[in-house]
């Protein structure tokens, strides 16, 4: 994951710090209490961040049942997906979560096939 996330700074700008954590657990609880796999959110004022967990508690089951090829870009999507969040948090756009997944998964493709990945906007 770290050679991911200098993969992601070669192509992306953060101009907010960004803080993305991955859980050992199989879900998380969302602000509302709802159960959730990824949650994120934005502090303001001195100390501005964004901030996004994922929990990755099934990822040792799924390395074991279907192998890296599926564990390990599970994971890649879905910090793709929080750095989407994070643009549109930034650049104050509504949440659009079906583009968001797509971008994820768009962003998981160029890491896998070497290629350039989409861009923010």
């Amino acid at each position: 994951m770290l050679y991911f996330g200098k993969w992601l700074r070669k192509f992306y700008n953060f101009p907010i710090p960004i803080e993305i954590r991955l859980l050992n657990e199989k879900t998380i609880d969302d602000f509302d209490g709802t159960k959730c796999v990824l949650r994120w959110w934005q502090n303001s004022g001195e100390s501005e961040s964004f901030k996004g967990e994922i929990a990755v508690g099934t990822f040792d089951e799924n390395l074991s049942s279907e192998g890296p090829t599926v564990a390990f870009p599970t994971v890649i999507a879905a910090i793709g997906r929080i750095v989407k969040y994070y643009y549109q948090a930034i650049d104050d756009l509504p949440i659009n979560e079906d583009l968001i997944t797509e971008w994820g998964d768009q962003v998981m493709t160029a890491f896998i096939d070497k290629t350039t990945p989409p861009s923010v906007q």
